[in-house]
């Protein structure tokens, strides 16, 4: 159903799912409807402590509402109040994790869900991999609907049927593909986005820019024009901050990225892997920082400037697209350098050897794998999904060029 004020969008993975979704501006009333129009028993809203401190208000006029639910199985129609029960989670990657997942299962049975229930998936990046893992195991499989409220999670998590928590120090490891009933995106969420936040949605979308280049390339560098900033903000260029209208043409960018491969790859297993891209060196300075350091699309920019010296130094790169690379990367990173205290390299270093997509190229003790590309818009195929191996010690080079210190007495094994 189209509602006013809200552009109708189609997410297709492949042959796996066709989701429909909804992006408009200050759009709250069409969003509440769009989930009483699934005609649940029971929605189960789960949120994070900065989500809820934020907009905790957004869904409160859902439970005085009526909704006609349907039997278990589709049956006579009864009309009764909307039951809405609140689960707030940890801020940040800290809710991906075993005891937020535990936690949710207890916390479903005990307010009395069943298969009619629906569980909406309100938050950032993070909160939305944990509720659709969730979603994906209660009654083997519950009705979701995401409604995302950060700029990254609008455009790179909802066009991907990944679910996920973290274990054992490692991002990612654990998680299924499941695919939501709607998603309905509120592009006023991005007014109340910190800066780094903020960034983190853009980081994500200079991954596109850098896997696809041509009219991707072209909108990144738009929105991170110097002249533009410091025409809206005083001339500083310190402050940053996007109109409602360009980031609905960015948010319209990173969709289309993404579902124009997993169109065809729903599983990210082959041409879907190139979103990769940055991904192991990010995850590992992610995890050495600390949860909710460095933010994560922030941490896959920083991840690709370490791919484009690996792809130089393999000769798939010249100095001059990754020049054009490099340049491109550095329009954010120029406004948000890695804090300190930096982490010991070695850490980080021993993250890199961990990563999730580790064993796919059949690497040896002393290399490692990444997506990587010839120029802006040229990734580099392989028969191992997209990801080419190499020698770890390039690496550990680029940390060390960073300024990630090194600890006395460690050995990485890879100089």
């Amino acid at each position: 159903m189209q509602r006013a004020g809200m552009e109708h969008l189609s997410f297709v993975f492949a042959d796996r799912a066709t989701v429909p979704g909804w992006l408009g501006v200050d759009v709250r009333d069409e969003i509440a409807q769009h989930i009483l129009d699934i005609r649940p028993d029971r929605i189960l809203l789960v949120t994070d402590g900065t989500v809820d401190s934020l907009h905790g208000e957004y869904f409160a006029g859902l439970s005085s509402q009526d909704s006609s639910v349907n039997g278990e199985t589709g049956g006579a129609d009864a009309v009764a109040p909307t039951i809405v029960n609140k689960f707030v989670a940890p801020s940040g990657d800290a809710c991906k994790s075993w005891a937020s997942l535990s936690a949710l299962m207890e916390w479903a049975f005990s307010v009395g869900a069943t298969k009619r229930s629906v569980v909406v998936g309100f938050g950032g990046g993070a909160l939305m991999n944990l509720a659709g893992l969730f979603a994906s195991m209660l009654f083997r499989g519950s009705k979701l609907v995401y409604v995302p409220t950060t700029l990254l999670a609008m455009h790179d998590v909802t066009t991907s049927l990944k679910t996920s928590i973290c274990f054992d120090g490692r991002k990612n490891n654990i998680g299924t593909f499941y695919a939501p009933m709607k998603i309905l995106i509120d592009v006023a969420f991005c007014r109340s986005l910190p800066r780094s936040e903020l960034f983190s949605g853009i980081g994500e979308l200079a991954k596109n820019a850098a896997l696809l280049g041509g009219k991707h390339a072209e909108g990144f560098r738009k929105a991170l024009s110097s002249d533009r900033i410091n025409g809206e903000h005083g001339g500083s260029g310190e402050e940053f901050a996007i109109d409602d209208g360009t980031l609905s043409v960015l948010l319209a960018l990173g969709i289309e990225a993404k579902m124009s491969v997993l169109k065809e790859d729903a599983y990210e297993k082959t041409s879907g892997m190139i979103f990769e891209y940055g991904h192991t060196v990010s995850h590992a300075i992610e995890k050495a920082y600390g949860d909710g350091v460095v933010p994560h699309g922030l941490g896959v920019v920083y991840g690709m400037l370490s791919s484009s010296l690996v792809a130089e130094r393999l000769g798939y790169m010249s100095a001059a697209d990754r020049d054009e690379h490099d340049d491109l990367c550095n329009l954010l990173l120029r406004r948000w350098p890695l804090p300190s205290p930096m982490p010991p390299l070695e850490l980080v270093f021993s993250l890199a050897m961990r990563d999730s997509k580790r064993g796919l190229c059949g690497e040896s003790d002393d290399e490692v794998a990444d997506v990587l590309l010839r120029k802006m818009g040229d990734v580099v195929p392989t028969s191992t999904n997209n990801l080419s191996k190499f020698p770890a010690a390039i690496l550990e080079e680029w940390l060390e060029t960073m300024g990630f210190p090194r600890t006395a007495g460690v050995d990485t094994k890879c100089a």
